[in-house]
């Protein structure tokens, strides 16, 4: 777009908008580069991900790069976070309410389960890992660590966060992340629309990864007072600790989205 040929005000207007638009490609190439699996993206990966120019794209990276928000591997030249955001991070305060009853239920889950559990909110278009407890079973379920992000369509956690949404705005959020959703092997969205509206009939979510088929995750959303869905705890394990426990396992969720909704 050329800004001059647009009826701004003034030029302050025009640079503006530039302003706006250059804080928001930064702020997607952050996240694009936070979301990949290896947390390591290139150039080209960056730039086709998000529709953007190449050159467009690498002169961000490299304003990323000087300020310390982006570093770039001198050897495979991929793009991953850098080190001004974990500086920033450790100067950032979760939510306390939030963070003290994760904490207590994540550990009563993992130590109930005997598995992997997750707590998962939703960030804009992408869901976040917030926190990870494991139990004692030898087999470790370790899907996400804390903070890494997935496209909303992608595990039980974000799935039952869209089951709590109001149906139009899931349906839009998945066939807006249909792109994103088939590069992480989930190629076809209406699968997944089926399974949220199970879950929006049965109260729970289950799901199997298309990362690795044989892990299986149950998820169910936690809701607000005002029944806004805030958070979802999911339990992770080997299909057949799924299977074979699968009421059990529900009724633990349950109970701790229970206690989660009452502490809050």
């Amino acid at each position: 777009m050329n800004y001059e040929d647009q009826d701004f005000p003034d030029k302050k207007s025009a640079a503006s908008v530039r302003g706006t638009q250059a804080i928001e490609r930064a702020a997607r190439l952050l996240r694009e580069i936070a979301g990949s699996r290896s947390g390591s993206c290139s150039l080209a990966e960056l730039a086709g991900q998000l529709d953007l120019e190449r050159p467009t794209a690498y002169r961000i990276l490299r304003r990323l790069v000087v300020e310390g928000l982006v570093a770039q591997d001198p050897a495979t030249r991929g793009y991953e976070l850098g080190p001004l955001l974990f500086e920033l991070g450790l100067a950032v305060k979760p939510p306390r309410d939030l963070q003290q009853v994760t904490d207590k239920v994540l550990g009563h889950l993992a130590h109930e389960s005997g598995d992997t559990v997750f707590a998962i909110v939703q960030s804009g278009m992408d869901s976040v890992c917030i926190d990870r407890r494991e139990g004692d079973y030898p087999v470790k379920a370790l899907m996400m660590n804390p903070g890494r992000r997935r496209p909303m369509g992608i595990g039980s956690g974000s799935l039952a966060l869209l089951a709590a949404m109001p149906e139009e705005k899931a349906d839009q959020m998945l066939e807006t992340n249909a792109a994103r959703l088939s590069t992480a092997g989930e190629r076809d969205i209406k699968p997944l629309q089926a399974k949220v509206r199970r879950c929006r009939r049965d109260g729970f979510i289950a799901h199997a990864s298309a990362e690795i088929p044989e892990i299986h995750s149950l998820g169910i959303a936690v809701r607000n007072s005002y029944g806004t869905p805030v958070l979802a705890l999911s339990i992770s394990a080997l299909r057949f600790r799924i299977e074979s426990r699968q009421d059990m396992l529900i009724s633990l969720l349950r109970e701790a989205k229970r206690t989660v909704e009452g502490e809050m």
